[in-house]
């Protein structure tokens, strides 16, 4: 039988990449990672500034800027001068962006029923038991994920 770590990131992978199938035909193809985590910091907060999405990634204002103007490219963003403090960018997302964030919450519904439908309640439960037991008592922080996802693709960089 496989270890069970790659079967759940196999199942992690293929839940993603059908979400992503959904928002493409929703008309959101041209979403890349991390959109999504970007487009919920600027919806918690009225001024979200590219230094704070930097720190919030653990990465280099500098990449955030990339990140941002890619998305400000795409339609999901705009950038603007913070009334803070002139030397900052505040990011906000777009009505484009909240269309996204919508869709991507009902393409999550709509596959969850489906796997629930296929599969049965009982089943289901078993998986939130695992997932609990694995995850721990603490929610997930999904910038954490994105920052021990660098980390560890940085260290496999290194180890080559």
């Amino acid at each position: 039988m496989p270890a069970l770590g790659p079967l759940l990131f196999r199942a992690a992978a293929g839940y993603r990449r059908r979400i992503d199938e959904r928002l493409a035909a929703a008309g959101f193809a041209d979403q890349r990672f991390p959109d999504g985590l970007i487009l919920r910091l600027c919806r918690r907060d009225e001024e979200v500034t590219i230094s704070q999405i930097g720190r919030e990634l653990s990465m280099t204002r500098q990449g955030a800027s990339k990140l941002v103007a890619g998305m400000s490219e795409r339609g999901y963003v705009t950038v603007e001068r913070s009334s803070l403090d002139a030397r900052e960018k505040v990011v906000r997302p777009t009505p484009r962006a909240r269309a996204r964030l919508d869709a991507a919450r009902q393409a999550r519904r709509e596959l969850d029923a489906e796997v629930r439908a296929e599969l049965g309640d009982e089943a289901i439960s078993a998986l939130h038991a695992l997932i609990a037991l694995l995850s721990g008592p603490e929610p997930i922080d999904l910038a954490e994920l994105w920052r021990e996802s660098r980390a560890e693709a940085a260290r496999l960089d290194d180890a080559e």
